[in-house]
């Protein structure tokens, strides 16, 4: 699949528009909606993995207010990264795919601006919003107390992919479940192959260490108000 000119701008604004409305609100009442598959891997590039450092972000903040508070906050974290292992890893396989396609290099310019200035625009942006959330209180154990919802909206799952978008999760695991298919048929037929033949090899892509990923996102407790 090649993306380029009007293709290329579509892909950029699903990931973008994607991004903002699964980041900044929780329980949505219309989950995100995708035409095709190529809407469907432009929201990929976004996300989990955005949400995952937003969330990194705010466990470093929060980490400030008692060790009970960066407890929990490392906790929920590490539970959030875990369920979400294979997506963060499928997420970067898209990434991959899709950067292999740019061989125009106007094109590959946009795409490369895409992964490194307005996405983490973006993880700035939402983090901000909840950094200046818990500046708003007060004390300092308010500032604890604040932390401490957002985490246990993390631990609720409010902040997971198959609740905020299942329909990219769905896709994830469309692509998961080929891959395994693709590689169990190439084991079964090593499997059944004469001795004195080489069998050939399965085919296997390489899979990226789920902790190579930025540690960070997938929605956000209602209490946090979404950005502008």
């Amino acid at each position: 699949m090649i993306l380029r000119g009007e293709a290329l701008r579509r892909l950029i604004a699903c990931a973008l528009a994607g991004a903002g409305v699964v980041w900044t609100a929780t329980a949505l009442a219309q989950p995100p909606q995708y035409k095709n598959d190529a809407e469907l891997m432009g929201a990929a590039i976004a996300s989990p993995e955005g949400v995952g450092q937003v969330l990194a972000r705010l466990v470093q903040k929060c980490g400030l207010y008692g060790e009970s508070t960066r407890a929990h906050g490392n906790s929920a974290l590490r539970a959030w990264q875990t369920r979400h292992r294979d997506y963060l890893a499928e997420g970067r396989r898209v990434r991959a795919e899709l950067q292999a396609t740019y061989t125009d290099t106007q094109a590959r310019q946009r795409f490369d601006d895409l992964l490194q200035t307005q996405l983490p625009m973006l993880v700035e942006r939402q983090f901000v919003v909840y950094a200046r959330s818990i500046d708003d209180q007060p004390t300092e154990a308010e500032k604890a107390d604040l932390c401490d919802e957002y985490f246990t909206a993390v631990d609720d799952l409010q902040f997971d992919l198959k609740v905020n978008d299942p329909a990219l999760a769905e896709f994830f695991d469309r692509r998961i479940a080929a891959r395994g298919q693709t590689n169990g048929l190439g084991a079964a037929q090593d499997a059944v192959a004469p001795a004195s033949s080489a069998p050939s090899a399965p085919f296997a892509p390489s899979t990226p260490s789920a902790t190579s990923a930025p540690q960070a996102p997938l929605t956000s407790p209602a209490s946090a108000p979404a950005v502008e």
